[in-house]
């Protein structure tokens, strides 16, 4: 609803992809992720998206879990102990046939949100290498009700990631299914490429029109499309992510030195459009989350 607050998620530290190779700026440490997250939340995130991270690389950790945890321990203990916490399901070299038992282990975290991808795909973009033109991103609908059912079990939402239009039409069957629950919490993920939905607004209007009212939805989008979408998705009345997960430059050829200007730069672009900003508490009323 245009009326309701916005909440403004920061994705802090990225995947497979972002390292401190592309920018010196994005967080590695354990003390570097707590410091973005504190920054993020003083400039007006109330969410925060992590992926589990090598300290001195800022590159994806060989083994996420015990960083990850870390991270919300941490969280808890800072000024910024307020903050809904988003923790990926991706992101990490490890065992496939292994992963069921890490995510049974990853939802009990005591974090409020984790991502849930709806569906498999092909490259996200072409960067070429050939040999990535034989790699599916994986997502079989029995995984996805699996690590549902894990984070029901542990009072942990959901946050759906739906990549392309007909990932909506999942999300209805599992709903209708008894899989997930509603009200839904969808992130629409508009990262073009060779296999995502594009980063434009006739798409995302498409997308809102094709959802229950009582679902809430937020957008993220890479690079130059990131404040475009994200205006789009203010007039809206939805949600959005920003963050060095999905664009490291703050305009044209200027990287942005902490993820906070990205949020400072949505919260700008929000004032003007006269729509507030909603703070962790009221975030978590809108998610229909616990306190």
């Amino acid at each position: 609803m245009a009326g309701e607050k916005l909440i403004i998620t920061a994705a802090l530290t990225g995947g497979e992809f972002i390292s401190k190779t592309q920018t010196p700026y994005v967080p590695g440490s354990v003390d570097e992720v707590i410091e973005e997250c504190v920054k993020c939340w003083k400039a007006g995130a109330s969410v925060v998206h992590l992926h589990a991270k090598e300290a001195e690389t800022g590159g994806a950790a060989q083994d996420p879990n015990p960083v990850l945890k870390e991270y919300v321990k941490r969280i808890r203990e800072s000024e910024a102990s307020d903050l809904v916490i988003n923790i990926t399901t991706g992101g990490g070299r490890v065992d496939p046939e292994k992963m069921d038992e890490i995510m049974k282990e990853r939802v009990t975290f005591k974090q409020d949100l984790s991502s849930l991808n709806m569906g498999s795909l092909n490259l996200w973009e072409d960067m070429g290498l050939p040999v990535l033109r034989n790699v599916i991103f994986g997502n079989p609908v029995n995984t996805i009700t699996k690590w549902a059912g894990f984070m029901y079990e542990n009072n942990v939402k959901p946050e759906l990631e739906i990549y392309d239009t007909g990932q909506i039409n999942t999300a209805k069957r599992l709903v209708a299914e008894g899989s997930l629950k509603e009200p839904l919490h969808i992130q629409f993920v508009m990262f073009g490429g060779l296999s995502c939905m594009s980063p434009d607004l006739k798409t995302l209007i498409y997308c809102v029109d094709n959802i229950p009212s009582n679902w809430t939805w937020s957008v993220c989008a890479p690079g130059r499309f990131e404040m475009q979408m994200a205006t789009g998705a203010i007039l809206l009345g939805g949600h959005v992510r920003v963050g060095m997960e999905d664009n490291i430059y703050l305009e044209k050829g200027v990287l942005a030195k902490s993820n906070a200007e990205l949020v400072e730069k949505v919260v700008r672009i929000a004032k003007e459009i006269q729509r507030p900003i909603a703070t962790p508490d009221e975030a978590r009323e809108i998610l229909d989350l616990k306190k």
